[in-house]
């Protein structure tokens, strides 16, 4: 009973809490909010570049670089910072009386762990994180809409990331392809 009591709410590869045990308890803390009139933020991590690992390495060597990135989150985080992957390469993290300003320290942090765990893993720097946060009680009420914005927002910096990386690409393609207009023309 204990067995299949555990496996209903811990992941399976992580060992950390799962998408149910999440939802059960971010219910329990947002009530627990509303109680004390206190604030609290849903973040929503994914892992940039996890589907190369997957492509390059295997699914083997991408279980490892989750369980790698899981381990250093539950490191990282408070003691009364809540931590579930939801699945994928998706990670949840309910930490009460987070202000914006600790989230942003907060992101520069998880992202170290993303790059980090590629590197541990797979010897390479091609692993970055994408994450989005919303806050209780201005950003919803629930645990439906403030995951629904956590989400949105984590979509929204992962096409910003990707822009970024495509207008790089660019830019050094068109450097590598410019022709100096002073520059003698040999044929």
């Amino acid at each position: 009973f204990r067995e299949a009591e555990s496996s209903a709410t811990a992941d399976y590869l992580t060992g950390m809490a799962n998408a149910r045990a999440l939802s059960m308890h971010l219910e329990q803390e947002l009530d627990r909010c509303a109680r004390d009139k206190a604030g609290a933020a849903v973040i929503v991590c994914d892992l940039d570049g996890f589907k190369q690992v997957n492509d390059r390495y295997g699914h083997l060597t991408g279980d490892k670089v989750l369980k790698t990135f899981a381990a250093s989150l539950l490191k990282v985080c408070r003691h009364y910072d809540y931590v579930a992957r939801m699945g994928g390469d998706e990670f949840v993290i309910v930490a009460p009386n987070m202000t914006p300003a600790a989230f942003e320290e907060r992101v520069i942090v998880l992202n170290a762990l993303a790059r980090s765990a590629g590197i541990e893993t797979c010897g390479a720097d091609f692993l970055s994180l994408s994450s989005g946060t919303a806050f209780f009680p201005n950003d919803g009420l629930n645990a439906e809409q403030l995951l629904a914005e956590a989400d949105r927002r984590m979509y929204s910096a992962k096409r910003r990331h990707y822009e970024e990386i495509e207008g790089d690409a660019i830019e050094a393609a068109e450097k590598r392809t410019s022709i100096d207009p002073d520059e003698e023309c040999h044929v």
